[in-house]
């Protein structure tokens, strides 16, 4: 799990990359709809995403764990966040 900046048609969002795979990648998301895992396709975490080597991932987690208690949380990003 990397702590990455992603840049979106909305704005740019503090994100967490879960998983990469060979065409998807799960991206966890912290807006006001919640805490939640979207798939995105590899080629955006190239060309619109960068990593955060100044913040570590245990702050991440908190602050996720932390929103999720006050906007709701999936219960597959939940599941994500405790194996950190």
């Amino acid at each position: 799990m990397k702590v990455m900046r992603y840049r979106t048609d909305e704005g740019v969002f503090t994100v967490l990359l879960v998983k990469t795979g060979n065409k998807w990648a799960q991206v966890m998301f912290m807006d006001a709809a919640g805490i939640r895992i979207k798939r995105v396709p590899v080629a955006d975490i190239e060309r619109y995403m960068w990593e955060l080597e100044c913040y570590p991932l245990q702050r991440a987690v908190r602050r996720f764990r932390a929103a999720g208690k006050r906007f709701g949380i999936t219960g597959g990003a939940k599941q994500a966040l405790k194996g950190v």
